[in-house]
């Protein structure tokens, strides 16, 4: 095979050229050769400047890939991301015949413990929130009872938000009990619906002002959008300065299905979720409930 001899500089400008033709984004092109300039550096002190990739050898990549797992104080996922930018770097040098061999295969990844850094509300905060609409309520009834409707779908029903702002009377079933949704990918699904939280729906459907066939409308519109939602729960969030989102809500419902012992198969058909891997977070501690396992414990 022959191969094009080029420098180590001329290989990053060339990498990068083929990142961007790749559609790669911006941030992970500026951190892929940030990692190449690093490593670059590092080789000035075993090779003469101009550094040419063909004398870069496996050694010389293993050596390095020993330093920074062995002397640097990064984190090991900083760590595997400069090792994963070498890698490609090295692979697309030998499909480019700028390297006889691949200069990365030898590279390991390092092995790192995957933690739960998902957000839920607690039952207390969930109550703080919950009160903080009761007074919105005090001041104005329909939109009080509007932001309310909003979060029981979220917290008690487990919908996205998208689901919530798209559901309609005709996909609630209230002899029966049932919530018929249409999830991500078209996926249908069919939820239970309490008592307490049928009796909540009801209530808004009775009482609020405007008429439509979609469950969430406000003042100005017939069907509460996306973006109007999250700014809602968003000014809550402000307010008491909790992390409030769709998606923590969200995660409320299945953390606390989890909690009451239901099972992971059934949470995963509850909430719609296409893999029991986004399933398995709700049963592994948190960091949060790690920290406060700490506490108990320190001296």
């Amino acid at each position: 095979m022959e191969i094009v001899s080029v420098t180590f500089s001329h290989s990053i400008n060339e990498f990068r050229n083929y990142l961007i033709e790749s559609n790669r984004s911006m941030n992970t092109i500026k951190s892929y050769i940030q990692d190449l300039l690093i490593l670059e550096n590092w080789l000035f002190s075993r090779h003469a400047d101009p550094i040419m990739v063909e004398v870069i050898t496996k050694t010389d990549l293993k050596d390095f890939e020993r330093e920074i797992k062995t002397t640097s104080s990064l984190s090991p996922a900083t760590v595997n991301r400069k090792l994963v930018s070498v890698k490609k770097w090295a692979n697309y040098l030998f499909e480019s015949k700028f390297s006889p061999v691949n200069l990365g295969q030898e590279i390991s990844i390092m092995k790192v413990q995957k933690q739960n850094t998902i957000r839920w509300l607690t039952r207390q905060e969930v109550g703080r929130l919950l009160h903080a609409v009761q007074l919105t309520k005090l001041k104005n009834f329909q939109k009080g009872l509007l932001h309310e409707t909003l979060i029981i779908l979220l917290v008690n029903v487990g919908l996205r938000i998208e689901e919530a702002c798209s559901l309609t009377k005709n996909s609630i079933s209230f002899r029966n009990n049932l919530v018929n949704v249409l999830g991500k990918g078209s996926k249908h699904r069919v939820l239970p619906l309490t008592e307490k939280t049928k009796s909540h729906i009801l209530f808004w459907l009775e009482n609020r002002e405007n008429d439509s066939d979609y469950i969430l409308v406000s003042s100005r519109s017939s069907q509460l959008s996306t973006r109007a939602a999250q700014h809602i729960l968003k000014k809550y969030s402000t307010l008491l300065g909790i992390e409030i989102t769709p998606h923590s809500l969200r995660h409320t419902y299945c953390k606390q299905l989890a909690d009451s012992g239901v099972g992971l198969q059934s949470i995963a058909d509850l909430a719609g979720h296409s893999s029991m891997d986004t399933t398995r977070i709700y049963v592994t501690p948190s960091i949060k409930e790690l920290q406060n396992a700490l506490k108990k414990t320190e001296f």
